[in-house]
């Protein structure tokens, strides 16, 4: 296929977004697609110092697009500190530049189809389906919501982040932006069922589950972990923030220890806003001398914590995919969650444990992974068949398999829709006497875009 890319957030050396956006984009063109990608600027360096090396396949290129007034607005936020919403407004904004830019700069017909990966959220995603060239979203995270019992001990500005972002979530089903790109949307992918339920139900036929993160590399054997000291290591990566669910691993460790596990964690991350309050319950729990904080680290001491564990805790509360899981998995490393968005779509009972919140309470959800612990840490074999398990599980998540078979899907779908649009129609109405005639219905075919 001819593909029109939109990342927004594309990078070669960067994670999360960045590096789902530069992944699909190389990872389409290897599968023997023909990629323009369209994206903004703040990473065209290093785009271009990676074309330069001859490894990105010749038929992916590149079309970097920032207009100076969308610059200075960028700039100017940046600089009164307010990155995060400055991030958003910035690509809510530039969303209207790259629809009159593919419009005025490509040809009616030029792409068979348009497919929207970054920002890959719900939240009003991408104008170009007003182009006509037939849209793919997605997959499109950031529908799932913790469940308000789960909040109970959130600190203020945490329920007051997570309050706001409900009410934003609820507002979806009036933002044009969303309403648009969705009703002209030929496919909408989602990372979880949560993300689909939050879509208006008249979209609902045309959406389908599927997560957007893959590996490069999958470990070829289980590292040797076993040491004689009888303790199980466990390791958390991410921001401290509540909404990743440490306020309950700290607790089911605090109960695992009090039934006399001999378990330890490694908080691994650039820190947040919730880490003095995580030292606080930790200290309250006496459990400060089984809580390591290493803070911000490399990727090559990364795989080393990796390495130096025996599994990972990962209780987020509302992550739509996990780009650590499943960078454990990919090293061996069974995973703790809970039955909670991406983590619970990417984790099984050969690779880790899932934890149950059909009760959602902090105590329950802490005592049955306190027990998922205590289990890990009785047996040497199963931290050994689940680590095995892990590799396995990994390996369904390779780049280059991710993204044929997506493509795949795409083009049956759209050979489906395709069939279904040329296939005779009728229509009925009701005649002035006899009930209903049957008439022919119209068919109708999409406009493209227009290039000067």
């Amino acid at each position: 296929m001819k593909i029109l890319m939109s990342a927004f957030a594309c990078s070669p050396v960067r994670g999360s977004e960045e590096g789902v956006g530069w992944n699909w984009a190389v990872g389409a063109a290897d599968q023997g697609h023909d990629v323009t990608l369209l994206t903004q600027i703040c990473d065209q360096a290093e785009i271009e110092k990676a074309l330069s090396t001859g490894d990105v396949p010749p038929s992916l290129s590149f079309d970097f697009l920032m207009p100076n007034w969308l610059a200075r607005f960028r700039a100017a936020t940046l600089k009164i500190g307010l990155r995060g919403l400055s991030d958003h407004l910035t690509h809510l904004l530039w969303q209207f530049s790259a629809y009159n830019h593919v419009r005025k700069t490509y040809s009616e017909g030029e792409f068979e189809v348009i497919h929207h990966i970054t920002y890959g959220g719900i939240r009003h995603p991408t104008l170009l389906g007003l182009t006509g060239t037939p849209l793919v979203l997605g997959p499109l995270g950031g529908g799932d919501r913790i469940p308000i019992s789960l909040r109970r001990r959130f600190g203020r500005l945490s329920w007051i982040r997570e309050l706001v972002r409900d009410i934003h979530t609820w507002c979806l089903r009036f933002d044009p932006i969303t309403l648009h790109a969705c009703s002209n949307a030929s496919v909408i992918y989602v990372k979880t069922d949560a993300s689909r339920r939050v879509l208006p139900r008249r979209f609902h036929d045309k959406t389908a589950v599927r997560m957007e993160i893959g590996t490069h590399t999958v470990l070829p054997v289980v590292p040797d972990r076993e040491r004689k000291d009888g303790v199980l290591r466990l390791m958390y990566a991410g921001r401290f923030l509540d909404l990743k669910g440490m306020r309950i691993g700290l607790k089911a460790l605090a109960v695992a220890r009090s039934r006399g596990v001999n378990a330890r964690v490694t908080l691994v991350g650039p820190g947040g806003p919730d880490e003095a309050s995580w030292r606080k319950l930790a200290e309250r729990y006496g459990i400060e001398d089984a809580v390591q904080w290493s803070g911000w680290v490399t990727k090559s001491d990364l795989d080393q914590n990796y390495q130096n564990h025996d599994a990972l805790l990962f209780p987020s509360l509302r992550d739509s995919s996990g780009n650590v899981v499943l960078e454990s998995l990919a090293r061996g490393l069974p995973v703790l969650c809970l039955d909670l968005g991406g983590p619970a779509e990417l984790v099984n009972e050969n690779c880790g444990r899932v934890i149950r919140v059909d009760e959602p309470t902090n105590e329950i959800c802490a005592e049955r992974l306190a027990s998922a612990i205590e289990e890990l840490a009785a047996s040497a074999a199963l931290r050994r068949r689940l680590s095995e398990g892990a590799l396995k599980r990994a390996r369904d998540y390779l780049w280059s398999d991710v993204v044929a078979g997506f493509y795949a899907d795409v083009q049956c779908r759209l050979h489906r829709q395709s069939t279904k649009e040329k296939a005779p129609s009728v229509t009925t109405r009701k005649g002035p006497k006899s009930g209903k005639i049957r008439v022919p219905g119209d068919m109708r075919g999409g406009s493209g875009v227009a290039r000067t």
